[in-house]
């Protein structure tokens, strides 16, 4: 099995992850950038990469039937949820650290998914 889902979802994931890291340096220029320009960024993130999850794992279950893999994506997803939800309330290295790990958890269960789901024979 190939998962393009998979591999697109540690991509995007992955970035994201690089890109919170890169967060405080990025804000250092934010006097250019407007404020209604970061109005959303990260639903818009949480939005793709959920969906992107879903639709990997959903088909990555029919397969392996791993839990490690949904408690990696609960966590990681959930992780990432709740660095959006705090992110006007904690600091910027808070806020960039629990979206660091968030992502690098949603690659960890990408990971998992396509190497179980590789592993098992098709009926």
């Amino acid at each position: 099995m190939k998962s393009v889902a998979d591999k697109l979802g540690m991509f995007l994931s992955g970035l994201c992850a690089i890109q919170c890291a890169m967060l405080p340096i990025l804000l250092s220029v934010s006097a250019v950038v407007p404020n209604w320009a970061h109005f959303g960024h990260g639903w818009i993130w949480l939005s793709v990469i959920g969906a992107i999850a879903l639709w990997s794992f959903g088909r990555g279950w029919k397969h392996h039937r791993d839990i490690k893999v949904v408690m990696l994506f609960v966590l990681g997803y959930g992780v990432l949820v709740t660095a959006t939800l705090l992110e006007d309330q904690v600091s910027v290295l808070v806020e960039s650290m629990l979206f660091v790990v968030g992502g690098l958890l949603m690659v960890m269960a990408h990971w998992r998914n396509y190497r179980t789901a590789k592993c098992v024979k098709e009926d």
